[in-house]
């Protein structure tokens, strides 16, 4: 019996990673929908929210692109679910009134949506003062160049629709 080479121990580090990652993403999914449970939205209505919140004010149709809604009726709906419950607001586009901008309301969204990240936020505070500033930079490296490949998979995926 011959012991792992380097080559076997590095594929069986990537298919494990590789298995990691789609863990991780599943249990984000999972997690942002017992946050959106938490605070009364369902998960749709909370990725709208989540996209305003990290994307800033847009029209409606810009947030239904960016969603992967319909136009019309499918995000005025979320729209109206969320700014019934407090999240957003609708204001005219200074530049063109014939718009409408929407856009967070942040004492909503700090008091809620803030609230309900707040033992996360600290457990995964804990986990990452745990490594060096080196392998922090390299995780969020990686984290960045994922979430780019993740946005230009998406699009691709959405744009054969």
């Amino acid at each position: 019996m011959r012991p792992d080479s380097e080559e076997d121990r590095s594929l069986g580090t990537l298919m494990s990673l590789a298995t990691a990652l789609r863990v991780q993403a599943a249990r984000t999914v999972l997690f942002q929908a017992a946050v959106a449970q938490s605070i009364g939205l369902n998960a749709t209505d909370f990725n709208c929210l989540s996209l305003l919140d990290l994307e800033g004010p847009m029209t409606p149709g810009r947030l239904a692109e960016r969603a992967g809604l319909s136009r019309g009726g499918a995000i005025t709906t979320v729209v109206d679910r969320l700014q019934k419950a407090g999240f957003v607001r609708r204001r005219p586009d200074a530049g063109d009134r014939r718009r409408v901008i929407v856009e967070t309301v942040p004492e909503a969204f700090a008091e809620r949506v803030d609230t309900a990240f707040a033992d996360f936020r600290a457990a995964l505070g804990k986990l990452l003062s745990e490594l060096t500033t080196e392998q922090r930079e390299l995780l969020l490296d990686v984290t960045n160049r994922s979430n780019e490949i993740f946005h230009t998979e998406t699009v691709r995926l959405q744009s054969r629709t």
